[in-house]
């Protein structure tokens, strides 16, 4: 909720993770069936008999199921059965308990909670092109910051420009700031082979203390289908920075990963129960010196729109060492 997309922050390159996202298939499937014939209609859903305000269950799309041995349990974006679009996030995780609340409410984002230990308030308005701006609140000495900038889209969302001047302060420093980003995106397909490659640029100025950090991003993909129900992906990130902050939070690192990924979807009817896709998974942080390799088994089931089912990886430190087991709960469309 920023004018930001998310990238990594820290100086040190990040620790790859992969948290698991769940289409909340259950409801959506038992809402489709809940909702036909005379419901059709009908300005509300319903399931069991109860009512629910129209749309309520497309808001699941956003929800985030977290089941893993090493970020935790719960749910993240859960909506809440009323008229406006608010959401409730609850993860136990390794270090604590996070819990909010959140709305959207036409292009004003708000969200309000306990994330990481640190109270968080945030509000922004975000839209593809126009004056926008955002406000960040948190206790424990973590970064807060206002911002108020213009935007500028094109391209069907392939180019992005902002400019943007705040106000920033963490850990008992303050400072002005402007911020200016540009980003393309670019995908072309040969046959059956797509690629896609996307350029991102950064700068940060802080006037008052007369520093600047630049950072520029390459990130390259491309997915092949060689054979019926067999796709396989690839993807890099490259990251170059220069310069530095005074507000650590705003401080980007050098970030070098690889991705891999193939996934095998078994042909078959449409039955109660049944394996739909096997999925391996490499993923290679190079800056950080980490090698996760995950294994997925896909279950696939007429009452459900998503594919779920286990995964199980290991996970290398630097050097080979700090290895230690990755289980989790994952979904994939079918």
């Amino acid at each position: 909720m920023s004018f930001r997309r998310s990238i990594s922050r820290t100086s040190a390159a990040r620790r790859l993770r992969f948290r698991p996202k769940l289409l909340s298939a259950c409801l959506l499937s038992l809402a489709a069936g809940s909702t036909a014939g005379a419901q059709a209609t009908s300005s509300d859903s319903s399931l069991f008999g109860l009512k629910f305000p129209s749309g309520y269950f497309s808001r699941f799309d956003r929800v985030e199921v977290l089941a893993s041995n090493t970020d935790g349990y719960g749910a993240r974006f859960l909506p809440v059965p009323v008229t406006a679009d608010l959401r409730v996030t609850l993860v136990k995780t390794p270090t604590g308990l996070d819990y909010g609340v959140g709305s959207q409410l036409g292009n004003l984002n708000v969200l309000v909670g306990v994330f990481g230990g640190v109270p968080k308030a945030e509000m922004n308005q975000s839209l593809p092109s126009g004056f926008q701006w955002n406000g960040l609140v948190q206790g424990k000495g973590a970064l807060s910051r206002f911002a108020f900038g213009y935007t500028h889209s094109g391209n069907d969302g392939r180019f992005r420009l902002l400019n943007a001047v705040g106000l920033a302060a963490e850990a008992g420093v303050g400072a002005p700031y402007g911020y200016s980003e540009v980003s393309g995106f670019a995908p072309r397909s040969f046959g059956k082979l797509n690629t896609a490659v996307g350029l991102t640029g950064r700068l940060y100025t802080f006037p008052l203390q007369m520093d600047a950090q630049a950072s520029f991003d390459l990130s390259l993909s491309a997915n092949y289908s060689p054979l019926p129900g067999l796709l396989l992906e690839a993807s890099h990130l490259e990251r170059g920075v220069a310069g530095r902050v005074p507000i650590g939070g705003f401080g980007l690192g050098r970030v070098q990963e690889s991705n891999f990924a193939a996934t095998y979807r078994l042909a078959g009817p449409d039955t109660a129960l049944r394996v739909g896709a096997l999925r391996s998974r490499v993923a290679r942080n190079w800056a950080g010196d980490r090698t996760t390799l995950l294994g997925d088994v896909l279950l696939r089931s007429s009452a459900l729109p998503s594919m779920l089912g286990p995964s199980v990886g290991y996970q290398w430190g630097p050097g080979g060492q700090d290895g230690h087991w990755l289980v989790s709960l994952v979904a994939l469309p079918k």
